[in-house]
């Protein structure tokens, strides 16, 4: 009964993420897109970071069943807001019938856009090396450092540097554009685990306080890229952006779980199989942006 809960919980929760991104992009563009877009995004990093925590109070204070009862809660909150205060944000015009030839034709339309395609994947990779934190992150704290009821403090301590990260990106985005601030940060992305690897490779786990210190930098840059690369992808399919964003948070997700499966199944007693992780996946994004320079450039010319 719990997993087929969880299988329809999956279900109702993909059409949030989906048509949030596309309400975005219903009502914005360019760079002020990318503004709101970190915020909103930044809630979907935030959620799982600071949920350990939120739930060991709940357990401790009120039991298990609380945790079910906030869920049904927070559904009703979400439902009443939107039935009051959320405005249509797709015009009449713009409306279709649901029909299996819309979703081809839109898929067709997405492939089209090479920055679209390329920031989906590219979206996929960073997804995948986050995902892979959420899952191992337990076992590392828990088992190689013993701190299994400081836990989930750490964990949602870490989320301090995604949200000083996306209040600054909000700022940064308007004055630099979304493309150089996801060039800067994949590159600062891939730099971190390659700084870690040289100093730990071979060695046991790092102090904690050091160990804390590589995560809260990993992910404050992460919190520059998720946001910008959904901007980025977003902003050539206005014109199909739900179909857009649906295709993208597919692809993105189903790029994501074999990755943190993978670099998951090699974390045993030591943290580095996750920064060795970190370091590839920044290495891919790395090469698909300059393969998206590449083409820019060769299409100038």
């Amino acid at each position: 009964m719990m997993i087929v809960g969880r299988i329809v919980q999956g279900i109702g929760l993909s059409a949030p993420r989906t048509i949030s991104i596309a309400m975005i992009r219903d009502r914005f563009s360019g760079n002020y897109m990318a503004k709101v877009m970190s915020f909103v995004v930044a809630i979907f990093i935030l959620v799982p970071v600071v949920a350990p925590a939120l739930g060991k109070i709940m357990l401790d204070l009120y039991g298990w069943q609380s945790i079910f009862y906030s869920q049904l809660l927070f559904g009703l909150a979400v439902m009443l807001w939107l039935w009051k205060r959320q405005p249509e944000t797709l015009k009449k015009e713009n409306k279709r019938d649901f029909k299996l030839s819309l979703l081809i034709a839109g898929l067709k339309e997405f492939i089209k856009h090479k920055n679209a395609v390329i920031f989906t994947f590219f979206s996929g990779c960073i997804t995948g090396s986050f995902m892979v934190y959420l899952s191992a992150s337990q076992l590392i704290f828990e088992q190689q450092y013993n701190l299994k009821d400081e836990f989930p403090f750490i964990f949602a301590g870490i989320a301090l540097f995604i949200g000083i990260a996306t209040f600054l990106n909000g700022t940064f985005v308007v004055r630099l554009g979304m493309f150089k601030l996801v060039s800067i940060f994949t590159i600062i992305f891939t730099l971190i685990p390659f700084v870690y690897i040289v100093l730990y490779s071979g060695e046991t786990n790092p102090s904690i306080y050091v160990l804390v210190t590589f995560f809260g930098l990993q992910f404050f840059a992460v919190a520059f890229l998720f946001g910008n690369t959904r901007a980025l992808a977003m902003e050539p399919i206005g014109h199909i952006a739900g179909i857009g964003a649906a295709i993208n948070g597919f692809v993105s997700t189903i790029m994501a779980v074999p990755i943190a499966t993978l670099i998951g199944s090699f974390i045993n007693t030591t943290a580095l199989p996750l920064f060795i992780g970190f370091f590839v996946c920044g290495v891919i994004a790395l090469l698909l942006i300059q393969y998206l320079n590449f083409s820019n450039k060769k299409k100038v010319s």
